[in-house]
Order: C-alpha cells, then sequence, then structure tokens
C-alpha cells in the first residue's frame, strides 16, 4: 500500500465525517452501525476492512480455477500426444520441472516477508493449523479408506489411494488467504501458516504417503488394480527433487522480495505474475492427464467413481472445518474457567484456521505424486491426481460461500465486543452519523484503500485495547 496515499485519505476521513452532539448509551447501539472490520491477533487489534467485492468478482473467483482445470483436461483429452512423457514439448522436463520452479519463484515473490514477520511468534497458533492440516486430516482419511477397503466398496482403489495423497498435501498457497481476507479473518495468519505448510509439505507429505502406502495395498481388494500405486518411495531422491523444484525457488523468490521490495511490487502487477503462475499450474494438469489419456489409464474409472469422490470431497472437507471451527473458537454459551479462555482464539483467528487447516494444494500435490511415481506407469498419476484436483476445486465453490457467512460471525462478535466494554466501563458515546460513515468508507474502497484509520472510532476506543469477544482469548501473551 502507499503510505502518501494512506495519510492522505485518513486526513480525509478524520476531516469530513461529522459525529452529532446528541450523545445516547452504548446499549441502544443498532446492529446496522457497522465499525470497520476488525481482525484481531491474540495480542493486538488492527483494523483492517475488505474491499466492497461486486457480485461478477465473486463469482468469477469462485470458478475461474473451475473453467480452468477444464480447459487442460479437455486439452490433454484431445491432444495427449503433446504434453505426455515424452511428447512434443518434453513435458518431463518443460513441464514437471521449469513450470513447478516458475511456480514456487513466484510464490517466494509473492508472500509478504514483512506480515510473516508480524506473526512468526504466535507458535500455538501455528501448531495448531498445521497439526490439523498434516496429522489429523491424512490421519482421519487414511482410516476412512482402510474401512472402505476393508467394506469392499464399490470404487476405483487407485481413486481411493489418490484421496490418502491428497489429504497428506499442505495447505494451499493463495486461495485460503485471499479467502481468509475477504471473511474478515487474520490475513496475516493465514499467510505465514501457507508458507509453513508448504515448507513442511516438503519433507511431511512424502513421509506420509510412505508409511500410509504398505497398509493402502495390503488392504486393497485382490480384484483391484491398486496394486499399479505400490512400489518403493525413494525418500532421499524424492527430497532432492523436491528441495530442487520447491523450495530453492520458494526461498530465492522471498530473497529477492526482501531485497527489492517495491521494485518486485511493481513488476508483479506489471508483469501479471499471478496469472503466470496460474497458466504454470495449468500446463502441470495438462501434463498430468496426457499421461493418464495416452495410457488409457482412465477406462477402469467410471462416471459413478467420480461422483462418489466429488461426494467424499465436499463431506471432507465440510468436516474438516468444522473441526477446525470447534477446536479454535470452543464453543459454549458460557465463558468458561478461565484457562479454557485462554485456549480460545478470536473469531478472526478461527476463520483463519478454518480455511488453513481444511484446504490442500494442487502447487505441491501434483509435483508431489510425480516425483514418488515417476519411475511406474505414467497414467498412474492422472488417475491419482483426481481426487486432488476435484478437492481444489470443491473448496475454491465451498470456501466462497462460506466467506459471507463468516463475515457475519466475525463483525458481529466485534460489534458485541464493544457493547459489552461501553456497557461495562459506563461509557456514553455520541451517536455517530451512520449514512455519512458509510458515505465516506465506500468512497475510501473505491480509491483503492485497504485499511481503515481507527479515527473512525470515537478516540477513547481508538486508542483502547478492546478485548476479543466471547470465542477469543483474554489479552495474555502466549
Amino acid at each position: 500500500m502507499n503510505d502518501k496515499k494512506w495519510k492522505a485519505s485518513s486526513s480525509n476521513f478524520d476531516s469530513e465525517v461529522t459525529i452529532p452532539k446528541p450523545a445516547m448509551s452504548s446499549l441502544s447501539l443498532k446492529r446496522k452501525h457497522s465499525i470497520a472490520n476488525s481482525a484481531y491477533s491474540e495480542k493486538s487489534a488492527t483494523l483492517t476492512p475488505s474491499r466492497q467485492v461486486t457480485r461478477y468478482q465473486k463469482i468469477k473467483s469462485t470458478f475461474f480455477y473451475s473453467y480452468q482445470n477444464i480447459v487442460a483436461i479437455i486439452l490433454a483429452w484431445q491432444f495427449p500426444d503433446v504434453a505426455k512423457k515424452g511428447g512434443y514439448i518434453r513435458a518431463e522436463w518443460t513441464i514437471k520441472w521449469g513450470a513447478v520452479i516458475i511456480i514456487f519463484l513466484i510464490s517466494g515473490l509473492s508472500l509478504r516477508t514483512k506480515i510473516l514477520a508480524k506473526t512468526v511468534l504466535r507458535i500455538r497458533l501455528h501448531l495448531m493449523i498445521q497439526v490439523i492440516n498434516l496429522m489429523i486430516i491424512p490421519g482421519v482419511v487414511f482410516g476412512l479408506v482402510l474401512l472402505f477397503f476393508k467394506m469392499h466398496m464399490p470404487l476405483n482403489s487407485l481413486l481411493l489411494v489418490g484421496l490418502v495423497i491428497a489429504a497428506s498435501t499442505p495447505t494451499t498457497v493463495s486461495s485460503n488467504v485471499v479467502m481468509t481476507k475477504n471473511a474478515d479473518g487474520n490475513e496475516a495468519s493465514a499467510l505465514m501458516n501457507a508458507a509453513i505448510g508448504n515448507v513442511l509439505g516438503i519433507f511431511v507429505s512424502p513421509a506420509l504417503v510412505s508409511v500410509f502406502q504398505g497398509p493402502l495395498i495390503d488392504a486393497t481388494p485382490e480384484d483391484e488394480t491398486a496394486t499399479e500405486a505400490g512400489g518403493k518411495v525413494d525418500f532421499v531422491s524424492v527430497l532432492k527433487q523436491l528441495g530442487i523444484t520447491v523450495l530453492v525457488p520458494l526461498v530465492v523468490g522471498q530473497i529477492i522480495q526482501w531485497l527489492f521490495t517495491e521494485r518486485v511490487a511493481k513488476i508483479k502487477v506489471k508483469c501479471r505474475l499471478s496469472d503466470v503462475s496460474s497458466i504454470a499450474l495449468l500446463t502441470l494438469v495438462w501434463s498430468v492427464f496426457s499421461d493418464a489419456v495416452a495410457s488409457g489409464s482412465f477406462g477402469s474409472v467410471s462416471p459413478v467413481d467420480i461422483v462418489a469422490v466429488v461426494i467424499i470431497n465436499a463431506g471432507l472437507y465440510i468436516s474438516f472445518s468444522l473441526l477446525c471451527w470447534f477446536l479454535a473458537a470452543i464453543p459454549a454459551p458460557f465463558p468458561g474457567p478461565r484457562w479454557v479462555q485462554r485456549l480460545r482464539y478470536s473469531r478472526a483467528d478461527t476463520v483463519a484456521i478454518m480455511y488453513c487447516g481444511a484446504t490442500k494444494t494442487v502447487a505441491m500435490g501434483v509435483p508431489l505424486i510425480n516425483v514418488l511415481y515417476q519411475t511406474g506407469d505414467p497414467g498412474t498419476v492422472g488417475v491419482l491426481s483426481t481426487p486432488l484436483l476435484l478437492y481444489h476445486v470443491e473448496q475454491l465453490i465451498l470456501g466462497n460461500i462460506e466467506v459471507e457467512i463468516l463475515k457475519k460471525w466475525v463483525r458481529r462478535g466485534q460489534q458485541d465486543d464493544i457493547e459489552k466494554q461501553q456497557e461495562e466501563d459506563g461509557i456514553v458515546i455520541p451517536a455517530p452519523n451512520v449514512d455519512v460513515i458509510e458515505i465516506e468508507s465506500n468512497q475510501l474502497y473505491d480509491s483503492g484503500t485497504t485499511q481503515a484509520p481507527s479515527s473512525g472510532l470515537p478516540s477513547h476506543l481508538a486508542s483502547s485495547n478492546i478485548p476479543p469477544g466471547p470465542f477469543a482469548p483474554s489479552h495474555h501473551h502466549h
């Protein structure tokens, strides 16, 4: 954000917003009076409103990646010889190395170092997200798939193994941050855990797949062909390739972004690096499905199998989102003991935990599957990747549906916090001119401002530490 532009907007906001003289009790404040969207952390409160989003933008953000994946699959279906292994463009080098390096170099350039530094010491929050994402979810899905095998569910075994691999991947890099911000969640925490998760995923995800692989193959019904997904995982080789294609570009991008912050920001906009990253990811999907189509691997996958995976994915995402919400908010009709209050996270943090905990990344997952099964049948990778690609599309759709629900929940908690504090302190504040505040706020959003000044609040509230809401922890340093 341009600091000069922000200061000018802030002073303009201060001078033009008017508060009438008649005072009223805080208890008479109406719900429609919306204070700037708060993003509470465990130690402080910062005011960060999200700009107004048009209906077209919401639809675009929800379905854009879905359409992209469909286009990539159609290309693979019609022209499998172009991007298959050993094809015209030598995809095993140009895409499975080159495109992956580009994706994570751009990710490194996009991760904002200063924002990451602000949340790096929130160890308990980071630990909770990573334990849910890289331990609880893989363990639950692994157990569920074993149960399906024991029950002889009439589903393609490769797809079920693919479900476990999808669950073993880390959280996504960008979409969870965007959805967290749109839902008035703690964007900084989401950004930090996207970075942590993808670095940990380089080491944890191959280890999980290696541990799960043996029991899965043993449990596979004998008349199925899931043994194609067998074989020993060369852990050292996997770490070496993921380190070169993922970790090194990510670190290099961060170093460049840290040394040349302003220049990189301009280049990102001018060269539309986010679109370049999306195109690189699409070529990866195209290559994976080209291998599967060329080898005929989808011949054993029926429409019923795909529909079943879609339903399972939706159930898993909703269930894991609710699990994250329950563990973070610890819902109860009463405050509870002090130790319980300290374990609770604020509503803004809970939103970040929900999105980072339940989402999975294609950018890391597809390269991981490619590396793990590079010595096997190339078409196997396409079938194994299908559950992850479907989960990615579904988490975008369901996540964007959650945005409006969570945004109202966060704002309601903020208003309750303010009213509760006013009631406890016996504060009587002037009644704000709601229409004037809304007009000026809209002007600020339209001008490109992404943060509202604290002067939008009365001075005694703007400078005070407002305690978190009923689901938030009290102000203790963790």
